[in-house]
């Protein structure tokens, strides 16, 4: 996912569709050529335009319709569908969807950016000329819009960072990222749900889970068309918010209610 991060490329959507075999059991149809909200509002709008053929029976064979950015994977079984019928279809489908904002949900999350958690804070502070406290004040500034997910379940790919925060990733991935740490690479931000590899720029840390196993209807936080703000707490706040929620882990509509009220 290199493209993420390339600066200076143009925003565009596509005039026609592009359909892209993914082996003998997917087609992507690509919508535009970068990160762009109409772009990804359109890409929402396919996917639920294509789950709703499929509910109502039109499409057959569909295992799975998967948005990304700018783009929409159909998972199908080729002993069902066939392959070059359904691709056409999908390419009609899409020439004729409009994108509209979908409102998502707005969550209001705290993130502890003291030094054992800001892992590469100093770093991302020199690259961007900037001192902690102004970093800090601006990603507390920002509004986050959840693009896409995806590299692991709980995993939200959030943009758009201001310019003057832009960093490449490292050099050197991490072999392991500490759960729910907050990071950032080019114009996205991220909180990591696992302990995971990872190659993002570690800035802070967030105790409120990302993924809930015992909720099988909807496991993760995040969905794609969600905001995302932030506001700071202190490493006792973090320590005392991290046990209340190894208690009681899903605890999504505590955060909701932050920002509604």
């Amino acid at each position: 996912m290199y493209w993420l991060f390339i600066k200076g490329s143009a925003v565009t959507a596509y005039k026609e569709p592009r359909l892209l075999a993914m082996g003998d059991t997917a087609w992507t149809i690509e919508l535009g050529s970068d990160i762009d909200l109409q772009v990804n509002l359109s890409c929402l709008a396919l996917t639920t335009t294509l789950n709703d053929l499929i509910l109502k029976g039109f499409l057959t064979g569909i295992k799975d319709v998967v948005p990304t950015f700018r783009s929409v994977t159909v998972h199908y079984d080729p002993l069902v569908t066939h392959p070059v019928s359904l691709g056409q279809t999908l390419i009609d489908v899409a020439r004729n969807v409009r994108g509209v904002d979908i409102s998502g949900r707005h969550w209001h999350l705290p993130v502890c950016f003291d030094d054992h958690f800001g892992l590469d804070f100093e770093v991302v502070s020199k690259k961007v000329e900037l001192d902690i406290n102004q970093v800090i004040a601006r990603l507390l500034a920002v509004e986050l819009r959840v693009y896409a997910m995806g590299f692991m379940p709980g995993f939200a790919y959030m943009a758009h960072l201001p310019s003057d925060l832009h960093v490449p990733r490292l050099k050197t991935p991490r072999t392991s990222v500490p759960p729910q740490s907050l990071a950032i690479a080019g114009e996205m931000a991220c909180i990591y749900p696992w302990d995971s590899p990872g190659g993002w720029n570690v800035v802070g840390r967030m105790p409120v889970p990302l993924f809930f196993s015992k909720n099988a209807e909807h496991p993760g936080l995040f969905n794609t068309g969600d905001k995302v703000t932030f506001y700071r707490i202190d490493t006792n706040n973090y320590h005392e918010l991290h046990k209340k929620h190894s208690y009681n882990p899903d605890v999504r509509n505590e955060y909701l209610r932050k920002i509604q009220s």
